[in-house]
């Protein structure tokens, strides 16, 4: 998550703002050289239509593929792409477009924009129920989630929930979302399928991210201005003690148990990406390791396949293949723009 004041002053400082832009194409994304491993980046600027675009990288390769334009097409108002989640099936790319107030939604398999659904102002996260069939949408000035049904591309009634939603996350399950309160220190819980809103819990003072552990016990809430990771238990939502972590969180993954290949220990492994660096909390322990630096500030994080490696987004216009076995960064892609979100869809095939 960036917050709307450090998006715009980047936006400004790039000459962005007022822009007309011109439509994009939005053509065809090339072929990975393996099916699957794409990295979409939403990174404020965009190489081809300033503020409307993602980046795609070819994690193989670390080749820069074509943009995929997203939230609008020729426009004097860029759509601002904030968040990613893709689809458990892997064919579709949700983006939460804060500038233009939708939900883009990406067909992986073109790379064109298929549908926009209408949400809240400023949408500045989104995450997908564990069998594909809702998008909850965190609105940071609305103070809501609007639930978007997935197979008719229909938004429901806005969920009420604190000042300025910034993050949400789906338990395993798929019975309970967890949404990060920027503004006002707390996480509300919505309890699915029924979209009812629970009593708002403190967790800090300014939460901006959040994840689910794989078997579904505990929420972790990074907390930008303490510089920490919160726990919480769920389904109590009984709030542990914080965990210190590197310079101000603003991002976190989970791997899943070891096997596979997978980096993640016995219980799984998250890491925080904050400051300069990654950090990794071991599970169930709640213990953080050793920082495993990237040399810029990192904003946003996920996993690559197999969970052995994470990309990162560096605050330089960069996005980062680290080494998570040995913290050894591998390599540093120009994508140019601020990347603020990064996703990797699993591969199509996986639909089964």
């Amino acid at each position: 998550m960036i917050r709307t004041d450090r998006l715009l002053a980047v936006l400004v400082g790039a000459g962005v703002l007022g822009a007309t832009l011109a439509g994009c194409g939005g053509g065809p994304v090339a072929a990975p050289s393996r099916s699957g491993e794409v990295a979409y980046v939403a990174n404020g600027a965009g190489l081809a239509v300033p503020g409307n675009s993602l980046a795609v990288v070819d994690l193989a390769t670390g080749t820069v593929l074509p943009p995929v334009t997203t939230g609008t097409r020729a426009s004097t108002t860029a759509s601002l792409p904030s968040a990613l989640a893709a689809t458990p099936d892997g064919t579709r790319l949700l983006v939460a477009d804060k500038g233009v107030d939708v939900l883009g939604v990406i067909d992986t398999a073109t790379g064109k924009e298929v549908a926009r659904v209408p949400v809240g102002l400023e949408p500045d996260a989104v995450a997908v129920a564990p069998d594909g069939s809702l998008a909850l949408v965190a609105n940071l000035l609305s103070g809501t989630v609007t639930p978007v049904s997935l197979p008719s591309l229909r938004a429901g009634p806005p969920i009420r929930v604190g000042k300025e939603p910034v993050a949400v996350a789906i338990d395993p399950a798929g019975t309970l979302a967890l949404v990060v309160n920027f503004g006002d220190g707390t996480v509300t819980p919505i309890a699915l399928p029924s979209l009812r809103a629970g009593p708002a819990v403190p967790v800090g003072l300014e939460p901006d991210a959040v994840a689910v552990t794989p078997g579904g016990s505990t929420a972790l809430v990074a907390d930008l201005q303490t510089g920490t990771v919160v726990p919480v238990a769920l389904p109590s939502l009984g709030v542990g003690a914080p965990i210190a972590v590197d310079g101000d969180p603003t991002g976190i993954a989970v791997a899943p148990p070891a096997g596979s290949g997978s980096s993640g220990g016995p219980a799984g492994t998250a890491y925080v990406s904050g400051g300069d660096a990654v950090t990794p909390i071991s599970l169930p322990g709640l213990r953080a390791g050793t920082p495993l630096s990237v040399g810029v500030g990192a904003e946003a994080i996920a996993l690559g396949p197999g969970d052995v490696h994470a990309w990162v987004c560096g605050n330089d216009g960069t996005l980062i293949e680290l080494d998570l076995a040995n913290g050894a960064v591998l390599r540093r892609v120009a994508i140019g723009g601020q990347p603020v979100a990064v996703a990797i869809p699993p591969p199509r095939s996986a639909a089964g």
